[in-house]
């Protein structure tokens, strides 16, 4: 196989496959956006109006409720460092770097994986090492993955006791509580069993003369020595990080029970918890759009009418519902921006 020569012109080949991606993306927003203005044409522009009218200068309370989400979530991932990380990272500090990583996760069709990266390296400017740095994520994202299945179980058991189908609601809850454990002990398993350092030397043997994955190997090593510890010696802090996880997903009820009193249209806590647990499996799916947009909202407004709620009226919560997280994300990348344009340590 010839090489090509010194000053030889790039292959013309290789730009268009590095639009792709870029294209794929454009692509899959603007879908987003189309279906979202449908939404709101199909769902009365007018009507909206009206319902946000009735907010008025209570607007900035929608973002009371995700602001204390978003610190619980904050305190789960806390658990997962290991104590010299907590006593060096300061909790304001922590929570930015959440928002920002979690606002990378919402603007990137990555599947909600692309801004633990980004966690990661900003939790390096005060001195946390990247094995227990990334390991730490690795665990507060099953920690949060495990609180948000038992959140869901909670509401299928509410949709059920709704519609007065208690028999198959119980089943239900059973069969799933039986999955939910079976899952979280095979998450726990396959990372005590060394994961990092198997995918490592998988990806080894495609690519034996890769440097950088030869530079990879004890970092790798030390991720794995991180989780084995942690499994094994700090148990009771995945515990506590799944609880207060699961405190943040029960603040997400708080967040639409709220937005529905301020647009004078209160709902039962039942239905709001119905309708902010089992939208959870919507977002999932969305995932190959941008933080969901479009297919998040009518996903929820369809979660709504199934519950005798007027299509303006679900409209108007879910388009709340994308206003405050457009703003915090807004907040999460502008920190990621600050950061980056600085040196060294420092706190928030």
């Amino acid at each position: 196989m010839r090489l090509p020569e010194a000053g030889a012109p790039p292959d013309p080949s290789v730009e268009p496959r590095r639009r792709v991606p870029v294209l794929r993306t454009a692509a899959s927003v603007a879908l987003g956006l189309g279906l979202l203005g449908f939404l709101i044409y199909h769902a009365d522009v007018d009507a909206i109006h009206d319902h946000m009218g009735e907010l008025g200068w209570t607007a900035p309370l929608v973002l009371v409720p995700w602001i204390a989400i978003v610190c619980t979530d904050a305190l789960g991932w806390r658990c997962a460092l290991s104590p010299a990380a907590v006593a060096r990272v300061p909790f304001v500090s922590l929570v930015l770097i959440r928002m920002a990583g979690e606002a990378i996760n919402s603007v990137t069709p990555t599947a909600a994986v692309g801004g633990e990266p980004v966690k990661a390296h900003m939790l390096r400017r005060w001195g946390v090492p990247a094995s227990d740095s990334l390991a730490s994520i690795v665990i507060a994202k099953t920690a949060l993955t495990v609180s948000q299945s038992l959140f869901v179980i909670v509401g299928v058991a509410a949709l059920c006791a709704r519609f007065e189908r208690r028999s198959l609601g119980l089943a239900l809850v059973v069969l799933l509580l039986l999955g939910a454990a079976g899952f979280t002990m095979l998450l726990v398993r396959m990372q005590r069993r060394a994961p990092v350092t198997t995918v490592w030397r998988w990806a080894r043997r495609l690519m034996p003369r890769s440097r950088l994955l030869a530079r990879f190997e004890p970092s790798a090593q030390a991720i794995d020595e991180r989780l084995a510890s942690f499994y094994g010696l700090e148990r009771e802090a995945f515990w506590r990080a799944s609880t207060w996880h699961f405190i943040g997903w029960m603040l997400g009820v708080t967040e639409v029970a709220l937005i529905m009193y301020l647009i004078d249209a209160p709902i039962s806590w039942l239905d709001a918890l119905i309708i902010e647990a089992l939208s959870q499996p919507i977002r999932a799916a969305a995932v190959v759009i941008p933080g969901g947009l479009g297919t998040q909202e009518w996903g929820g407004v369809e979660l709504c009418r199934m519950i005798g709620m007027p299509e303006d009226v679900g409209a108007t919560l879910w388009l709340l519902k994308r206003g405050r997280e457009i703003v915090l994300d807004g907040i999460g990348l502008a920190y990621l921006v600050h950061r980056s344009g600085l040196r060294g340590a420092g706190e928030a």
